[in-house]
């Protein structure tokens, strides 16, 4: 029987006012805008502690990523570990979904890790087109990728893939070319960490009603192809970017919120 874990999601900074309908593909056009949280997640679970993505980073790294609540917080990913009582030289695996630069920001902070990563998610890194180059911060004048500090410590992956007993990766294009989900046992079954394939609950309706692209992706028949994928799992999803997912501590719930 494989390991259970238990999910905490991590906040570590903010896409500030950001519009809604930008997560939602062709929908909801001059909605509602939030200040929509970079989530990373912490797995707990046979004695280890494991990171799924990193944030954007510190406040000095990424302060367009930070709200004026964070006064006094200078890195919200070193905050929120210290509230759990991680020590981040003692995170061994850290999983990073895609290397856009709001999931591998506080990367830096993990000098013991190895760094789970897609090879087709690396290759775009590299040199993706030029509209995602931003993103990436490659070709930016004045500006170190943040990815391009861990290279030396990246288990590069081809596919799906096992990383421990009751946890494994899956390939999930769309978004990125190389965007990777993680499947992880819980004690109420299985949970999926989708990265930006699904951003917010919006996007991964529970009422039947069809799912729904990230605005910001780089291939459609892929990213459908990822949907079809992810309905298979028959997983609980917790999104990247959601407010909501931060209303409790730690996942699964217990059954009585479940």
């Amino acid at each position: 029987m494989g390991t259970t874990f238990t999910i905490h999601p991590l906040k570590c900074g903010y896409i500030v006012n950001h519009e809604v309908s930008s997560f939602m593909y062709r929908k909801n056009y001059g909605g509602r805008r939030i200040d929509a949280p970079c989530l990373a997640y912490l797995l707990r679970g046979g004695g280890q502690d494991i990171l799924v993505d990193t944030g954007p980073g510190s406040k000095a790294r990424a302060p367009q990523h930070y709200t004026a609540a964070e006064a006094d917080i200078d890195d919200l990913l070193l905050a929120e570990l210290g509230s759990l009582g991680v020590d981040p030289e003692a995170i061994r695996i850290v999983v990073l979904t895609h290397l856009h630069n709001d999931h591998v920001g506080g990367a830096r902070h993990f000098p013991a890790a190895t760094f789970y990563v897609q090879e087709a998610e690396l290759r775009e890194a590299a040199w993706p087109v030029s509209f995602q180059r931003p993103i990436y911060e490659v070709n930016q004048r004045g500006r170190r990728p943040p990815w391009v500090e861990i290279l030396d410590r990246m288990e590069v992956l081809s596919g799906d893939s096992p990383i421990l007993p009751g946890l494994s990766t899956v390939l999930l294009p769309g978004h990125t070319s190389g965007s990777q989900g993680v499947l992880v046992d819980t004690t109420a079954g299985l949970y999926l960490l989708p990265g930006d394939l699904i951003p917010l609950y919006d996007n991964w309706p529970v009422d039947g009603s069809p799912a729904v692209p990230n605005g910001n992706h780089t291939d459609l028949y892929a990213y459908d192809r990822s949907l079809r994928r992810l309905a298979g799992f028959g997983a609980t999803v917790l999104p990247s970017h959601d407010p909501k997912v931060l209303h409790y501590p730690t996942y699964p719930l217990p059954k009585e919120l479940g």
